[in-house]
Parts: C-alpha cells; structure tokens; sequence
C-alpha cells in the first residue's frame, strides 16, 4: 500500500524506510525490503526465487523492488521509465505460498508506483497499482465506499491481459490515487506483462504515459504466519 511516509493497510500501519539483509544474505539484482510493524519477525533470503518471512508472533512487510524507492535503488535498474517509453514485452513473475496464523490476515501483491517525477525521493509515487493475488480477511484493499460487506470495487471482473480482475479506487485526500487489481480466483501468483495494467489506466484517465514507472515491487503485509516466495523477477522495462 502508499506510504505517506507510512506504508498504510486496511488492517494496520506499516512504517518506512527500514530495510536490511536478512540472515546475512541479499539479493544482489532486487532491493529486498523489510520491516516489522509489531512483534519479531525473521525475513530470511537464499536467491531470488526462494526467500520470505516467517512471523510466528509479529506482523510487517516485506518484498522485493526493482527500481527507485524513496531515494533506495535496486542493485540493478532500468527504471525509473515514462511508460509510453517501456517495452510492452517486459515480463514479471511472482508466486508464492501463504500461511497466516489462524483468524490472521495477509495480502500478497504487487505495489507498483508511477509519478510525474523521474525519482521522487520524498514519497513512492503519486499513483499507486496494486496487483493482489492473494489475501485473506481481514485484510482488504483501500476503496472510496465501503457497505456492510466491507470494500465496494469501482467495477468487477474487468478484462484485463484476458484474466478477470475486480478493481478497486481510493482517491487520497492529497489527491493521490490507489488502484487495486484483485484476484478474484485468489489464486496466488502472477505471470506476465504490467502494460494491460497500465493501459487500463491511462484509458480510464488516472494517470499519464508520460508518467513515469518508478518502482515495481512484490511481496506480503502481512499478519503472524509463514510466507514464502517461490519465484520472483522483473525483467526487460
């Protein structure tokens, strides 16, 4: 989710800016970012398709980045990109496997951060593109209405790279918007191109091609459990 500085979820607080290696190891292409919101958690790293966090007692975030994070970069880069000027063969892959402590919540996703400026250094991006594959109650995407069943999406099962997508909006007070792509089959990993993605939103008028991609990033908020990515990259911007 958008950090104001502060990475803020629908079930709890994340605070920025606290990244290191874990277990003595780190990724030498991605930035691999962590932090604890409550409790003691161990992220642990052993190359880029198998790291991940276990978390019997505490809660936090974790993910891998590729680009340009409040003033961090990725080991290696070729964002930040105005889209218009991105290859629309680029590839990413995520997937993962989740097991929250009973009656906890997590969400695995993609937070992606787009923004008029080349590397902002002063927050992630104006607009904020979440790709969730996976969740569990109570966590939930942001959204501008919400009724007795919880978040309200702007539209459902919207066509998306030929995959079905429930999209959620929250507009910020600061006038920065969050879109949420959810999984509706929940079916927990992504493969493919982000352009249907961002051409879904240019269409729609939420932000521009000559706005730039910042960052690309993936990984969990997430609640006590055992999380673990299986395969991770992004490739080709």
């Amino acid at each position: 989710m958008k950090w104001l500085p502060c990475f803020v979820s629908a079930s709890f607080i994340l605070l920025s800016g606290l990244g290191y290696a874990a277990n003595g190891a780190d990724s030498d292409t991605y930035y691999f970012k962590h932090f604890s919101t409550s409790g003691s958690i161990s992220p642990w790293y052993s190359n880029d398709n198998s790291w991940g966090v276990d978390a019997p007692g505490g809660s936090g975030f974790v993910v891998m980045v590729t680009g340009e994070d409040w003033g961090t970069w990725s080991p290696v880069h070729t964002l930040p990109k105005k889209i218009k000027d991105l290859n629309p063969g680029h590839t990413t892959w995520f997937s993962q496997t989740a097991q929250p402590a009973e009656g906890k919540g997590y969400d695995a996703c993609y937070d992606i951060f787009i923004d008029s400026t080349y590397a902002p250094t002063n927050r992630n991006g104006k607009y904020e593109v979440m790709i969730w594959v996976g969740h569990r109650a109570p966590n939930s995407p942001l959204s501008d209405h919400y009724d007795s069943n919880g978040a309200v999406p702007w539209a459902r099962n919207v066509n998306i790279g030929g995959k079905p997508w429930d999209v959620y909006l929250y507009h910020w007070p600061t006038g920065d918007l969050t879109m949420s792509y959810v999984d509706p089959s929940n079916s927990g990993w992504f493969s493919g191109s982000l352009t249907p993605f961002f051409e879904h939103g240019i269409a729609n008028g939420w932000y521009s091609s000559e706005d730039y991609l910042t960052s690309v990033m993936a990984g969990w908020e997430f609640g006590p459990g055992k999380y673990t990515a299986t395969s991770w990259g992004a490739v080709g911007f």
